[in-house]
């Protein structure tokens, strides 16, 4: 797999579009998809995932001081 070859960690709106065309060929048949489309779909799943599974620094209780 190749590095990014964009420096933004958000997808644009057409960028959202060809990662939704792109899971439903996947989807549908995919023996059709090519090696390097689905190379492009990991690329911009993983960048969709940007923050998402970032973990939650824990609530202080101001009734235990």
């Amino acid at each position: 797999m190749t590095l990014s070859k964009t420096k933004t960690d958000y997808l644009s709106k057409e960028e959202w579009n060809e990662l939704d065309a792109l899971r439903k060929a996947i989807n549908y048949n995919p023996s059709q998809v090519s090696p390097q489309k689905m190379e492009k779909f990991t690329e911009l799943f993983v960048r969709s995932l940007q923050g998402k599974g970032d973990a939650v620094p824990p609530q202080t209780d101001p009734t235990n001081y």
